[in-house]
């Protein structure tokens, strides 16, 4: 059906893969607990964005390239790790902070955390792009379910990408 050459399979894995959770989620689960409701949609509709990105590098040859170059891919890893690891960092600095004016009993105006400044959408949209998660799935997992065979690749990759993002949202 639409070059998709095990479409079960591809469903509980995607299923699978996206109930883990992943950088994005924790993102966006901890904008919208702070910041309300029209954040998170803003949080979410960057990670949307960025998965489709990603898809679309994979449906274009991007992936090849990362498996084809180890190198790049560690690279392209490690960023997007160590920008992770900066975020959660700063997410566990402002936690603290607050937990310490909560016992101390301060009433003062908490500081700003790591997840209050900037645009929601802008700060998912490069979570979703360095998130090693995403890019190994839609470098490794998501370009196995398309048959070589099948005389419109687009049409596979856009019925994958549309499966992936309807179960994400």
């Amino acid at each position: 059906m639409l070059g998709i050459t095990d479409l079960t399979t591809y469903l509980i894995g995607t299923l699978i893969v996206i109930l883990l959770p992943g950088p994005n989620a924790m993102y966006v689960l901890s904008v919208a607990a702070q910041r309300g409701k029209r954040a998170g949609f803003a949080a979410a509709g960057g990670v949307v964005s960025g998965d489709f990105i990603l898809m679309t590098l994979a449906a274009t040859g991007a992936a090849g390239l990362l498996q084809a170059n180890p190198a790049l891919f560690a690279v392209v890893k490690y960023i997007g790790g160590g920008y992770l690891a900066w975020l959660g960092v700063n997410m566990l600095k402002s936690g603290i902070l607050a937990w310490r004016r909560a016992r101390r009993g301060d009433e003062s105006p908490a500081r700003p955390s790591a997840l209050s400044g900037g645009h929601p959408y802008r700060k998912a949209l490069l979570i979703s792009l360095m998130n090693p998660k995403a890019i190994l799935f839609f470098v490794s997992f998501f370009v196995q379910f398309v048959d070589p065979a099948y005389p419109h690749p687009a049409v596979t990759f856009a019925a994958l990408g549309a499966i992936v993002q309807c179960c994400s949202i």
